[in-house]
């Protein structure tokens, strides 16, 4: 694994960042769409992306994500790719609108309890409820698992199809907006067999964890920023040798999700590891999202009294960290995930002994 960015990736990332430092959220969609064509950064060529990999899809989310930018972005390019790498997804006709941000595309949720799907003549009939869809109320096609005939596939239904109802639920953090999506009946269409639906969570959870690193970074950069310029008794507190330690503690803390969070987004998209994203995603995911909570707790209290403020963003980064730890696979269930896909046999994928869980976060 090369961990360098090449010029052209460095020259993306730079881009995407003066973007960012610029443009306002009511803009933002279309300028990184229409303009950029960024949605399909990781689509082939061929079917209207842009022919990158999955390093350059990181690089979008990880620079989206160090400013929590309030767009589908990540769903939709997930989406996208998830659809590029299957034969029956490429068939669907809906990649070149993912690609160019015509279409929003996401995914459910991957710990949520499968929907039944019968097959018809006209595609599949969907049954079932997917619960804290993300990003859901600005989805046009939602990709899902179904099972049918005790098979799991990946099936695309579309949010304002007949027999599909959306409600918007309350959440911590309102740039995240959630969904719960009731099928009764739906039409769907299959995309992808149950490597392809494997293969979507492995990737989703592998991009969660590089936004999450990033996220983290950023609030570390913040935070040693403040304790450059804040004086008291005469002097910069980042002198004081204790916030020293404590700022030294929380780099190494970034650093390695950093690279948990690379390692397993190389793995999911390369050829040369066809099984290691399978064990890295989630525990990175968790991992990457542990960091993120414990950096943006950091923040607020290295900031001090302007930390706890509404107008400062340290409060919007926590939001973010608390609400991903708990989507897409709690912490639990992606333990359980890892342990299974690794022959471990440790841990069931259901409710556990609460006393390992407060074990493990000591």
């Amino acid at each position: 694994m090369d961990v360098t960015f090449s010029t052209e990736q460095r020259d993306l990332q730079q881009v995407l960042r003066d973007v960012l430092a610029r443009e306002d959220d009511a803009q933002l969609w279309k300028r990184l769409t229409a303009e950029l064509g960024l949605a399909g950064i990781s689509v082939p060529e061929e079917v209207g992306g842009a022919g990158g990999s999955t390093i350059e899809l990181g690089i979008v989310v990880g620079e989206l994500g160090r400013v929590l930018a309030p767009v589908p972005f990540l769903q939709t390019m997930v989406a996208g790719t998830v659809l590029a790498r299957s034969a029956a997804g490429r068939d669907t006709g809906l990649l070149p609108d993912l690609a160019d941000g015509r279409l929003v595309g996401g995914l459910a949720s991957p710990g949520t309890t499968p929907p039944v799907a019968a097959r018809t003549d006209e595609g599949l009939r969907i049954d079932g409820v997917l619960d804290h869809v993300v990003d859901g109320p600005r989805l046009d096609v939602v990709l899902t698992p179904v099972t049918v005939d005790g098979t799991a596939v990946l099936a695309a239904v579309r949010r304002d199809a007949d027999r599909a109802e959306t409600t918007t639920l309350p959440t911590l953090d309102q740039s995240r907006p959630l969904a719960r999506i009731a099928l009764h009946g739906a039409q769907a269409t299959e995309v992808g067999d149950a490597a392809d639906v494997a293969r979507a969570h492995d990737l989703l959870l592998a991009a969660v964890a590089v936004e999450s690193a990033a996220a983290a970074r950023s609030c570390l950069d913040m935070t040693v920023e403040h304790l450059k310029v804040r004086v008291q008794f005469g002097a910069p507190i980042g002198s004081f040798q204790a916030l020293q330690h404590r700022c030294a503690d929380l780099a190494v803390l970034v650093e390695a999700a950093t690279s948990t969070a690379w390692y397993a987004l190389w793995a999911v998209g390369s050829d040369d590891e066809p099984r290691g994203g399978s064990v890295t995603a989630p525990l990175a995911k968790v991992y990457a999202a542990q960091a993120f909570r414990r950096v943006a707790g950091e923040m607020i209290q290295l900031h001090g009294g302007i930390g706890f403020t509404w107008e400062h963003p340290a409060h919007r980064y926590f939001k973010r960290a608390t609400s991903t730890g708990l989507l897409f696979g709690g912490r639990s269930w992606a333990r359980g995930l890892v342990s299974e896909r690794a022959g471990l046999g440790l841990w069931a994928t259901g409710p556990r002994d609460r006393s390992s869980d407060r074990a493990s976060s000591r």
